[in-house]
């Protein structure tokens, strides 16, 4: 029977234990893709919420490319299963379709050279398609079991967001390129950091066998297993209001301010995240009304901005243009 991992928060404040689960995170429960029999998914089947592939486009519907995603039973880390995901090239058709599906998990459209698990509802019947799984907790951590085994410089990589109406509220990633060989299995933590004080509605997560930014390279195989979930426990901070802190201008060219209504004596802490949850600036402001950023030579998008100021934190949005 699969181990079902529980991890506690490092801070624990409250003596009542919170139970994380995942949707078949063990990767126990696999059926038969209704367009592709010969094809199975780590699912319950078509159209069910859980782990979803593209082993559907193996039918000749919808281009003919490969299986990327299988049951692996020879290279588990426990149970009878884990999933293997091998980076495959798929065909023009079946990349016309798929293309544009990776722009909310990713930021852009995927590359016709992809091995990837997702977690979401794909219902073929209907053709539709539904990111992520439900989630209302602000969870701190998402880990699982890896093997990799890299072609040249490839990269695996794992994303995780958490998002409430598709805006994201905390988010992290995992990234490796190296081939774990005969060390055999490793365990890969992801930390989540928030960007939003508002509850999730959504957890997102996506597995790839290759670079998604970058060139991937067919061959790159990616076993994952034993995926669990961590939740907080303990007292959260005090959201301030929205009115105490002014961000101006919005949008800006990169170079904007961050006004505060009132002074006092407690040192300020900011921190400015990307989309995919990475912090890109942190700044320590010595008890100062106003404190000047300079992000003109980041990427165009939108960014987070986190001001700590004692048991309070205020979270704004700055789009640069």
């Amino acid at each position: 029977m699969k181990k079902k991992l529980l991890i506690l928060s490092a801070f624990v404040l409250v003596a009542n234990l919170a139970h994380a689960q995942l949707i078949n995170p063990g990767f126990e429960t696999w059926t038969n893709d209704l367009m592709v029999p010969s094809a199975m998914n780590p699912n319950s089947g078509n159209g069910t919420t859980g782990w979803c592939d593209y082993n559907f486009f193996n039918s000749a519907f919808v281009g003919s490319s490969p299986i990327s995603v299988t049951r692996c039973t020879d290279t588990v880390h426990s149970g009878s299963y884990s999933a293997r995901i091998q980076t495959k090239v798929y065909t023009p058709t079946s990349w016309n379709y798929y293309k544009n599906w990776g722009i909310p998990f990713i930021g852009h459209i995927y590359s016709d050279t992809l091995g990837i698990l997702f977690n979401g509802n794909v219902n073929e019947s209907t053709v539709t398609y539904l990111p992520g799984i439900p989630c209302d907790q602000k969870i701190t951590q998402f880990s699982f079991y890896y093997q990799y085994k890299s072609v040249g410089n490839d990269t695996a990589q794992c994303r995780v967001e958490l998002v409430n109406a598709r805006v994201p509220v905390a988010g992290g990633w995992f990234k490796t390129n190296v081939s774990t060989g005969s060390s055999g299995w490793q365990h890969a933590v992801i930390n989540l950091t928030y960007v939003s004080a508002v509850t999730p509605d959504t957890l997102w997560i996506l597995f790839s066998s290759s670079s998604l930014d970058k060139d991937p390279k067919p061959g790159s195989v990616l076993w994952i297993d034993d995926a669990s979930i961590t939740l907080p426990l303990g007292i959260e901070q005090v959201v301030g209001a929205e009115k105490d802190v002014e961000i101006y201008p919005n949008p800006s060219n990169g170079i904007f301010s961050i006004r505060q209504q009132s002074a006092d004596n407690e040192e300020q802490h900011i921190e400015i995240y990307n989309l995919l949850g990475e912090m890109i600036c942190s700044k320590t402001n010595n008890k100062q009304l106003v404190y000047n950023i300079d992000l003109s030579q980041s990427p165009k998008g939108t960014y987070f901005v986190k001001l700590y100021k004692g048991e309070k934190f205020y979270t704004k949005k700055i789009t640069i243009q």
